[in-house]
């Protein structure tokens, strides 16, 4: 097995110390990137990471809870009685739960490549996840970078890169959009815009998808067809190599790859942690002979049990010994995933009482119990590196105080990202991008201006002054009025309520890696929404008030253009809210339904006499004060008064004409209320997931 590796290694590029450049510590040398050789591998001008992370994980355990639970509201509801009842009694109940990961314990050093193997159902996702901090299900033993428990701060989520197996992107972006705004957000201020694009350009050049650059990524939401799914999945993991974290934690990342561009791939990462002395770990399923032989250790494991670790190229000859003997001329790793199932070979000894289900899997534990791999020189390697790395704790002591720190003093030094107003304005930039198929697609503004003209045909010439002199006419204007604050109010409302739960997997993503705070995403997103919800409500208005004829003056119309805008606002953060507080689709449509007709019901133009104990609901009816403004603005002075009651019967009879500054004040009170609640759910949710 070692000679195969070392054939293999025959064809790869240039030994490490010929074929990288001089490099600096967080820059790169761009000019000799550009002047290098066609033949040599792109990688090799990927900055070296600033402190290489010594990976060490013992005795660790997961647990789950043993019975599922739907979320809904009976669910909520036993949990908080069980709560009551066990704070009456003094007794707190612990749920029973179930063991899926069983006593994993190994050391990753830097420049290693880790390959994490078993079974579907395994546990390789639950441990990679655990191992990257993604995972908060309840956990017992030790995970430690570099002797330490791993840090939480920023500096820290910073050199850990993690790819989920879910590829988790913006489908309304291209490729070189998606690896741009992520390198912007994450790379030190220090480097140029121009050294950001010669980095994307690099890692597109790496991963194979420099051809792809200006195609988006595409899928359902947007509905375009965009990249495969293996150029996603390296789009993915090119978002992490961007900022060349010391540790890379990949999950399934040849999913859905071709054998050569598999192989490609895992070289890469096998001359990113040889070159840069990164940490790498991947969970992987069924790789290939040659992508085997590339791998420096394996964690094979079958039903969260540990069943081997330590070199892969001595996996074969360890099996064997304990009655495993692969057939000649296998994949090794086929035939380790079909022992780690339990099909494959018969134990010299028979198993004693372990705690797994599958009889062959426990006759297998009970082998590797009887006769565990005496990894004797791997092991001895590992325990002099991590005596090393003791020894020069207090070296990577101040090595990672400068980072955090800055060696000019400065805090964050080469580490910082960029600075606040920049991260607001970069997300704001790319929701603007992001939303510019979803808020104007070809269904959507189709929808709005037939309506608008079908509006203006059925109230065609209504506002003008003679349709004004009888009292019919006059309600024909009010009910035309409510019309086009409820119709523009439902269109933005269930528009916005897809907002957060479409992009809670991307924000959970980015906060995870430190990019920005809850803050930066609000303000930047708010700032998109401006645009995006003034265009269509001002072209809708536009079209049915020349239409329609409404008071012929500039006043007049600046001042419904603002109700309408204000009360699109406030309408698009209830639907924020909404989406941000419950981020289940389902469950928002049905709230924002119940929510909308409500405020509609009350908004003074279908029931008149709201029983005493609703009435309060009205209040808080922000389609009830446009309404009343708008009103004030087209038949305040226009209408005559109302005598002898003959129009007790007409919508007006109930129009209070009062200044239109103090609608428009309290729709202004209600956004600002909604949008600070908006943040808040974010804020809150963010944290509680």
């Amino acid at each position: 097995m070692a000679e195969g590796r070392k054939s293999l290694a025959s064809d790869e590029p240039p030994a490490a110390e010929h074929a990288v450049v001089e490099l600096q510590d967080v820059g790169v040398d761009l000019k000799a990137a550009r002047e290098a050789p066609a033949n040599r591998s792109s990688s090799s001008f990927m900055p070296k990471p600033k402190v290489p992370m010594h990976l060490a994980f013992n005795d660790v355990c997961c647990y789950v809870p043993a019975m599922f639970q739907i979320p809904g509201f009976v669910s909520t509801v036993k949990k908080v009685a069980e709560a009551c009842a066990s704070r009456v009694s003094g007794k707190r109940e612990v749920a029973p739960e179930r063991q899926i990961l069983h006593s994993i314990t190994g050391v990753v050093n830097p420049g290693e490549v880790v390959a994490i193997m078993g079974p579907s159902g395994s546990g390789k996702t639950t441990f990679v996840s655990l191992l990257a901090g993604r995972n908060h299900a309840r956990h017992t033993g030790e995970i430690l970078y570099n002797d330490q428990h791993k840090p939480t701060d920023k500096a820290f989520k910073r050199q850990l890169g993690f790819v989920s197996q879910e590829d988790i992107m913006f489908e309304g972006l291209t490729v070189f959009e998606t690896l741009y705004y992520t390198a912007v957000l994450r790379l030190p201020r220090a480097m140029t815009d121009k050294d950001k694009r010669e980095r994307v350009s690099i890692i597109l050049e790496v991963l194979g998808i420099a051809h792809v650059k200006d195609s988006i990524i595409g899928g359902f939401r947007v509905g375009r067809r965009g990249i495969s799914g293996g150029e996603k999945k390296r789009v993915a993991i090119g978002q992490e190599l961007l900022y060349n974290p010391s540790v890379i934690l990949l999950d399934e990342p040849t999913s859905g790859l071709d054998s050569t561009t598999a192989l490609n791939l895992i070289h890469t990462l096998h001359t990113l942690a040889q070159v840069g002395n990164r940490t790498i770990v991947t969970t992987i399923h069924q790789p290939s002979s040659r992508i085997y032989q590339m791998l420096d250790k394996l964690l094979l494991m079958g039903q969260g049990h540990l069943l081997f670790y330590g070199d892969a190229s001595a996996a074969t000859d360890y099996f064997a010994t304990i009655g495993y003997t692969m057939p000649y001329g296998m994949n090794p790793a086929d035939y380790f995933l079909d022992v780690a199932s339990g099909w494959s070979g018969e134990p010299k000894e028979e198993a004693g009482n372990l705690n797994a289900t599958d009889p062959e899997l426990k006759a297998l534990l009970g082998a590797i119990a009887e006769k565990p791999y005496s990894r004797q020189s791997s092991r001895q390697r590992d325990i002099e590196l991590a005596s090393s790395y003791a020894s020069t704790k207090e070296v990577f002591g101040h090595k990672w105080r400068s980072v955090k720190q800055g060696e000019d003093g400065q805090e964050g030094g080469e580490l910082l990202g960029p600075r606040y107003h920049t991260q607001v304005y970069v997300i704001c930039i790319r929701s603007l991008k992001e939303r510019r198929f979803e808020r104007f697609s070809s269904d959507s503004l189709f929808t709005v201006f037939f309506m608008a003209i079908l509006c203006g045909i059925l109230w065609f010439q209504a506002g003008v002054g003679a349709s004004l002199a009888t009292y019919v006419g006059a309600g024909d204007v009010a009910a035309l009025l409510f019309f086009l604050v409820t119709f523009l109010s439902f269109n933005i409302l269930f528009s916005s309520i897809f907002t957060f739960p479409n992009e809670k997997n991307m924000l959970l993503k980015e906060r995870e890696a430190g990019m920005y705070p809850i803050s930066a995403f609000f303000f930047g997103r708010t700032m998109a929404d401006i645009p995006l919800d003034t265009l269509i409500p001002v072209t809708v208005t536009t079209i049915i008030y020349v239409m329609t004829g409404l008071k012929p003056t500039v006043e007049a119309f600046l001042l419904t253009m603002m109700v309408v805008l204000i009360t699109c606002f406030t309408a698009g953060s209830l639907g924020l809210l909404i989406g941000a507080a419950f981020l289940n689709l389902k469950r928002a449509q049905s709230v924002a339904t119940i929510l909308m007709l409500t405020i509609m019901l009350t908004g003074g133009f279908f029931v008149r006499d709201i029983p005493v104990w609703l009435s309060w609901i009205s209040y808080l009816s922000y389609i009830q004060y446009a309404w009343d403004a708008l009103i004030n603005i087209h038949l305040k002075g226009r209408v005559p008064e109302c005598q002898d009651n003959a129009c007790d019967d007409s919508l007006l009879a109930q129009v209070k004409y009062d200044d239109v500054g103090v609608q428009f004040g309290i729709l202004m009170l209600m956004l600002t209320v909604l949008r600070f609640a908006v943040y808040l759910s974010l804020r809150f949710g963010a944290k509680s997931r």
